[in-house]
């Protein structure tokens, strides 16, 4: 018994190292519009959201809708990781994922959907903004399905520092990809400055 126990406490130990944990995060501020066919519009009567994206210490990303509710129903946070795909193309920075398994905590009705929901997606940050169309948001309510479409559309942003080029002491530039840049490129710059911060710059 004793054998099994330290086994287990290794294992969580193993996992919990393994486990990646955030180096930049940005959240958006903005408005959610819920549809049941086809991608709606943003309107006055839009719900209030957020979307929180970071980029992890082992080179992925991950993009959280926080409290996401349609017809009353507070689905909870819904968590993209896996199957995240994230490229920064003229400037703007392209996530996508297709038909992928996104956990949902943060809610009652969690357990009721198994922990988890199938969902596309296509966002676009541009200029500190995000627009983020979700489709194919498959919920199993009790063995009641049904697929949800979203928009969500940001109206700022925190967890950027813009800064001037010309003061930035920087001794590394990288991408979003985290492949480092010979000098800062029209669009999101990852620089390590000298004194060992770690800041974003919009360029």
């Amino acid at each position: 018994m004793k054998r099994f126990l330290l086994s287990a406490i290794a294992l969580v130990v193993a996992f919990a190292a393994n486990a990646a944990t955030a180096v930049e995060t940005t959240t958006f501020q903005g408005k959610i519009a819920v549809g049941f066919e086809t991608i709606p519009e943003i309107d006055d009567n839009s719900d209030a959201a957020t979307v929180v994206f970071s980029k992890m210490d082992d080179g992925t990303y991950q993009f959280v809708l926080q409290q996401f509710s349609f017809s009353g129903l507070v689905i909870g946070d819904v968590t993209i990781t896996k199957g995240l795909n994230a490229e920064e193309k003229d400037g703007t920075i392209v996530l996508t994922t297709d038909n992928v398994e996104a956990p949902v905590t943060n809610s009652d009705m969690a357990a009721m959907l198994g922990g988890k929901v199938l969902i596309t997606m296509k966002a676009t940050i541009k200029e500190g903004k995000m627009v983020a169309e979700l489709s194919n948001i498959h919920v199993n309510l009790s063995g009641t399905e049904m697929d949800v479409t979203a928009k969500f559309e940001s109206s700022s942003s925190t967890g950027i520092n813009s800064v001037s080029t010309a003061s930035a002491k920087a001794s590394r530039i990288y991408d979003l990809s985290g492949r480092e840049l010979p000098a800062m490129q029209k669009g999101l710059n990852i620089v390590k400055m000298a004194n060992g911060e770690t800041v974003k710059i919009i360029k």
